[in-house]
């Protein structure tokens, strides 16, 4: 009995044996933003615009072979190759894709539609579905508010990404990361709302936006003027006014007596 299991376990371990698992892996090829350039075996992030290489482990000789995709109840194939005919690709993914006709490898520059399960066949093998997730890098966030505010009113910063899905926020004033008080709100992590804005609210405010992909931000420079500031030349402007519209008045008043005299 035991010389039987001693064999099974040696035919388990043996490298080439047909327990060995037969599986997808790929990378996502440099450069790409700042997505993760180390293999990946089941499950793989990258970019829209980044080259992705699927390979497969060795497996048996085979005369035909095909790469393919399955997005919920949909399957289809990405590319069908047969040993002494040209390489057959699904429009999906024609002039974007390099397929290997030695290792079997697949390269793939992604497109947004491109998040979806994908296996290695041959005639009598197949790997598992190994899930691709795509995600867009994001672009420069913009900073949408007054520039310039009077001291005691309130005002708020909103931050927009105008490509990519943002999945994480935060601010920073002057170079520091700014947390929610009762001077500064955070809302929603996209806006920034400041009652009661006072002089120490000046400064240089940035928006920093984060995906799995990417990372990008943008600043805006707020003035917060002083009440006087304001008052003052309203003041300087209505006694200017009134100065100019006494001298009317008095020189009207002086010459009507010269034109009477005149007569």
């Amino acid at each position: 009995m035991l010389p039987v299991l001693f064999l099974l376990l040696l035919l388990l371990a043996e490298p080439g044996s047909s327990a060995t698992a037969l599986g997808v892996t790929a990378r996502t090829l440099s450069p790409c933003y700042n997505a993760d350039l180390r293999p990946a075996s089941q499950r793989l992030v990258s970019a829209v615009g980044c080259t992705v290489l699927l390979t497969v482990s060795p497996l048996n000789a085979s005369k035909v072979v095909f790469w393919e995709y399955k997005e919920g109840p949909r399957e289809g194939v990405v590319v069908h190759y047969a040993v002494d005919r040209p390489t057959n690709t699904s429009r999906l993914y024609e002039n974007r894709t390099r397929f290997n006709e030695t290792d079997f490898s697949l390269r793939i520059v992604l497109q947004r539609g491109d998040e979806r399960l994908y296996r290695f066949r041959s005639e009598s093998e197949a790997t598992g579905w190994f899930q691709l997730r795509v995600v867009e890098p994001l672009s420069e966030p913009e900073i949408v508010g007054n520039s310039s505010v009077k001291a005691g009113s309130n005002t708020k910063l909103v931050c927009n990404v105008l490509e990519g899905k943002a999945d994480l926020y935060w601010w920073k004033k002057n170079g520091e990361v700014l947390l929610g008080s009762d001077h500064i709100q955070i809302v929603d992590n996209t806006t920034l709302c400041i009652p009661k804005a006072s002089m120490n609210h000046s400064g240089y405010y940035a928006c920093v936006v984060r995906n799995e992909v990417s990372q990008n931000e943008t600043s805006f420079l707020l003035h917060v003027q002083n009440a006087a500031n304001v008052v003052l030349p309203m003041i300087l402007v209505c006694v200017l006014i009134g100065s100019l519209a006494g001298v009317f008045v008095w020189c009207r008043r002086r010459d009507r007596p010269c034109r009477s005299g005149c007569r």
